[in-house]
């Protein structure tokens, strides 16, 4: 088997070598270097999210849009970052699956093999944005004006992935700071939320601005003049900012800081020096982002299904059996309004009419995929516990009352992982479906991702200004 999983990388090296890339910098760069390179990154990416496709006929609108999966996928329709990062983070699940089970014999503590395995996941992810673009024009997401209207789109996207690929690369590289995904699903979001909050447009048809803040300043000006319907109006409103959205972004941003910053204490010893002992620690999110983008994309797989279906088999509404499972209308937007009664209705990201059932099967169905999601990928991307043992004895260290045996040590974490396992997933699908009906700005799942992200490039700033003090630190942890 080993045999022809090497002959496999022996067949794409060819192929891997032709891969662009961006070469690390020739020294460590200052905290403001890192950070200029991470604001021009962030700028070609904010362009690319308001170019609109050359050749793209506008005024067909998509019934296949997803505010969530947009959100957590950093995709802006109609753009240049139509496809967002979904090509990256595809690619990267697809390897890490492929690596962690042994499929692909690719040792990432060798140099050489994390070299392949990079541009490896650069070929599969242009490989994928080629596929998705291509996907989009046929199944008809994006409708060109002409045929080549269409290849002309094909190519944009390409282009759009190679450029997302490469600033991606080289943002890990050294040249900015964090991770090219985290920083493009951060931009995204925060965008979204400081439209929801800030905005002062006046959306078609209403009197008041679209974001939360603006209409709630104007709102108490209407009321003064004895106008309240407004005022009540923007208390909750469904797929629209609302006080009630507001209200629980902060509260929920806050809940979700609280548990991320919640650890579980591993005690362990070091072996070559008796009597020095310390705490591992194991987050109480143990799992906490993968699993609830999963969960959103099952939810919206399904979902573009009963749609699909609907759409090619019961426009009219007629038959019973389909009325149960895809019944639909088309709205004045072109928006698609399931209907209460139709499975379907279950499987949209907040109708514009919920009612107490639809509430109940959300917060379940998302707490329940979640935590499944969790449980299968704790063991796919080597967070089980019998990984988690491995590393403890590799790192010379034991659990104290217990051999250094990783069948032994694995035995003891097993409770601790599974249970942060089961209790990390179904926070994070409560939290998200809670936010989803509250009306969280950016989503329930955005705004864990947003929290998270922002506590990642915090405790890096900390780690880099650390070594710029002490510069002998970075050469005793090995990150030179």
């Amino acid at each position: 088997m080993a045999n022809n999983e090497r002959r496999f990388i022996d067949i794409v090296e060819p192929l891997l070598r032709y891969m662009p890339t961006v070469p690390r910098p020739k020294e460590a760069l200052s905290m403001g270097s890192r950070l200029l390179w991470t604001f021009l990154a962030v700028t070609v990416y904010l362009l690319m999210s308001i170019t609109p496709l050359y050749g793209l006929n506008t005024s067909v609108p998509s019934l296949f849009i997803s505010p969530t999966i947009a959100a957590i996928l950093g995709i802006s329709f109609g753009t240049l970052a139509q496809l967002g990062i979904t090509p990256i983070v595809v690619a990267g699940i697809i390897l890490e699956i492929l690596v962690f089970s042994d499929m692909i014999n690719i040792d990432l503590e060798d140099p050489e093999d994390q070299a392949k395995f990079n541009a490896l996941l650069k070929l599969l992810s242009i490989a994928l944005g080629l596929l998705e673009a291509v996907a989009l024009v046929v199944s008809g997401q994006l409708v060109p004006v002409n045929l080549l209207g269409g290849a002309l789109i094909v190519i944009q996207l390409l282009i759009a992935t190679v450029i997302i690929v490469l600033m991606d690369d080289m943002i890990s590289k050294g040249w900015g700071l964090g991770s090219g995904i985290s920083l493009f699903i951060l931009v995204t979001i925060v965008r979204q939320m400081f439209a929801e909050a800030f905005s002062p447009f006046i959306p078609q048809g209403s009197l008041i601005p679209y974001g939360a803040i603006p209409a709630l300043a104007t709102s108490i000006y209407y009321a003064i003049g004895g106008k309240l319907s407004y005022l009540m109006g923007i208390l909750y409103q469904v797929n629209l900012p609302s006080l009630t959205g507001l209200i629980a972004t902060i509260a929920l941003a806050l809940i979700v800081l609280y548990l991320e910053l919640m650890e579980v204490s591993i005690p362990v010893a070091m072996i070559q020096y008796r009597g020095y002992r310390f705490s591992v620690p194991l987050k109480l999110m143990y799992v906490s982002v993968l699993p609830i983008i999963f969960t959103a994309y099952t939810v919206y797989l399904i979902g573009e299904g009963l749609t699909l279906l609907w759409s090619a088999y019961n426009r009219a509404d007629t038959n019973s059996l389909l009325n149960w499972i895809a019944c639909a209308h088309v709205g004045p937007a072109g928006q698609l309004l399931p209907c209460p009664n139709s499975l379907l209705y279950y499987f949209t990201v907040v109708p514009r009419n919920i009612n107490a059932a639809y509430i109940a099967v959300h917060i379940v169905m998302y707490a329940v995929l979640s935590v499944i999601f969790a449980i299968v990928w704790v063991n796919l991307a080597g967070l089980s516990a019998e990984d988690q043992a491995k590393y403890i004895v590799q790192g010379g260290m034991q659990i104290p009352g217990f051999r250094a045996s990783p069948r032994v040590i694995a035995k003891f974490l097993d409770r601790y992982v599974r249970m942060l396992t089961i209790v990390s997933g179904l926070i994070v699908g409560v939290i998200a479906a809670l936010g989803d009906i509250a009306g969280v700005f950016g989503g329930g799942i955005g705004l864990i991702l947003v929290v998270e992200i922002v506590i990642q490039y915090y405790s890096l700033a900390l780690q880099e200004q650390l070594f710029e003090i002490y510069p002998g630190l970075k050469r005793l942890i090995g990150k030179e």
